[in-house]
């Protein structure tokens, strides 16, 4: 390991990650590194006349760069070969998937145990996607009902499915008693029966089962670490959702992610490399010309599309029934535009210099123009501002 670069969205997510790390990655001895997150990611490629978004597979997979999933990666193999099977027919690539065997494992409980929540919740959503996130990260609190990527590598099929028929019967049922005692009101609800009866359905355990074996045994291969390290001389690390996200950023408290959207993940990854010392460190943080957030929660400067272009399309982030429409809004000025991205470096280790930069993305949708609370800049106006006040520089 030579060179680490590092893709992390500067505000809530939808900045152009994907993007980023395809224009990072070169054809040969780069590894991306998925690291927080699982299958609720969006990330976006366009090249020519090719374009998908990637959830788990990493988005240098285009060109033909590994993805490595670390043991803080919550992958959803019951969706994974849908993902696999459009990427190879959209791009005649068979992309290669590495994983450290700790990832914990989201399942279709949790998924739908997510979705009820939502439901329950009605006008007050905490902004999910829906895709489970949460409830694995809740469920994996609970040793007895852990279920890790190893588990599918070392046991045989009755045991992985003894242990996701536990889940169902034992763990899933404590689960709805909590979720009666706080949503009460909405239990009887139509959309919540639904999903009541697809958790008690006794063929879903046995499907899923036979799928996720199916799919780690033909898409995934156990790798540690420390070894790929080692192995590859550039190391990308794409980030998923953005730092206001992150699971320890109070000021944005209740409606986050459950993982670190930042450095933290990637500190704790370098520290354990061979030589993480003398690496060539370089740390993009992604941000549009404006604001965008997806789901519940405050965003500061709202403002309507309009005001930013009204003709503007997003074909990845279109309305849900999770989240919504997407919102819009303008950049802090002064001071505070920086301030995330300085206390997130300060998390790595105080041996490296990384040299970090701004990712400007979507210049096209705003003439060039970079949108704030109080005015506009031009792209020459903010790269200067950036260097002076920010002692950060701008790419594009």
């Amino acid at each position: 390991m030579k060179k680490v670069k590092v893709v992390i969205g500067k505000n809530f997510g939808d900045e152009g990650k994907g993007a980023a790390v395809h224009s990072l990655c070169g054809q040969d001895g780069t590894l991306v590194v998925r690291h927080n997150g699982g299958a609720q990611a969006g990330h976006t490629v366009e090249d020519g006349s090719f374009r998908f978004v990637f959830h788990q597979l990493g988005s240098g997979s285009y060109r033909r760069c590994p993805t490595y999933w670390s043991e803080t990666f919550l992958p959803d193999l019951l969706k994974l070969g849908e993902e696999i099977q459009e990427f190879t027919a959209e791009a005649g690539i068979h992309p290669v998937i590495l994983a450290h065997p700790e990832c914990a494992c989201v399942t279709v409980f949790d998924v739908l145990l997510n979705s009820l929540t939502e439901e329950l919740r009605c006008g007050a959503k905490h902004g999910s996607c829906g895709m489970g996130i949460y409830e694995a990260c809740l469920r994996e609190r609970n040793e007895k009902y852990r279920l890790h990527l190893k588990d599918f590598a070392e046991n045989s099929p009755d045991i992985v499915g003894a242990r996701m028929s536990s889940i169902q019967n034992e763990y899933v049922p404590k689960r709805l008693s909590e979720l009666k005692r706080e949503y009460g009101e909405h239990w009887e609800g139509e959309s919540a029966r639904r999903f009541r009866q697809l958790l008690g359905n006794e063929h879903i355990c046995a499907n899923a089962c036979e799928i996720m074996l199916e799919n780690y045994r033909r898409y995934v291969r156990p790798a540690k670490w420390e070894r790929l390290a080692e192995c590859y001389d550039t190391i990308i690390f794409e980030n998923a959702q953005g730092l206001m996200l992150s699971c320890d950023n109070m000021e944005y408290y209740p409606h986050l992610t459950p993982s670190y959207t930042g450095l933290t993940n990637v500190a704790a990854l370098l520290e354990r490399a061979p030589g993480w010392m003398k690496v060539d460190l370089e740390i993009f943080y992604v941000t549009r010309t404006y604001v965008t957030r997806h789901g519940a929660g405050r965003l500061d400067y709202a403002c309507s599309k309009e005001e930013i272009n009204a003709y503007m399309e997003d074909r990845t982030n279109v309305p849900n029934q999770w989240q919504d429409s997407l919102r819009y809004g303008k950049h802090p000025g002064g001071e505070a535009f920086f301030s995330y991205i300085k206390e997130d470096l300060k998390r790595l280790p105080c041996l490296l210099t990384p040299k970090a930069a701004i990712w400007l993305t979507h210049l096209d949708e705003t003439s060039d123009r970079i949108l704030f609370a109080d005015g506009e800049m031009s792209k020459e106006e903010f790269v200067r501002w950036c260097r002076e006040a920010g002692n950060i520089r701008v790419v594009f």
